[in-house]
């Protein structure tokens, strides 16, 4: 398990992580230009956790459309 530290909104936030998922996490606030070490606007993290939402709405469709294929391809 790996600790993560966020800071939301001046208030300093601790969860522990997976070793492969804080790993994943880390990179990609990184990339999404979320400090680990300074304050984060809860707007900017809103839009983060929506984006986040979006891909796995869409992962899910995917999911359901290969179902569907598949199924269709049993018959």
């Amino acid at each position: 398990m790996k600790k993560i530290v966020f800071t939301i909104g001046g208030r300093r936030l601790e969860v522990d992580l997976e070793d492969d998922f804080a790993q994943y996490l880390s990179n990609d606030l990184l990339k999404n230009k979320v400090a680990l070490d300074k304050d984060n606007e809860i707007s900017k993290l809103l839009q983060l956790y929506l984006k986040s939402l979006h891909k796995e709405f869409n992962s899910e469709e995917q999911i359901k459309i290969i179902l569907n294929q598949l199924e269709g391809s049993n018959k």
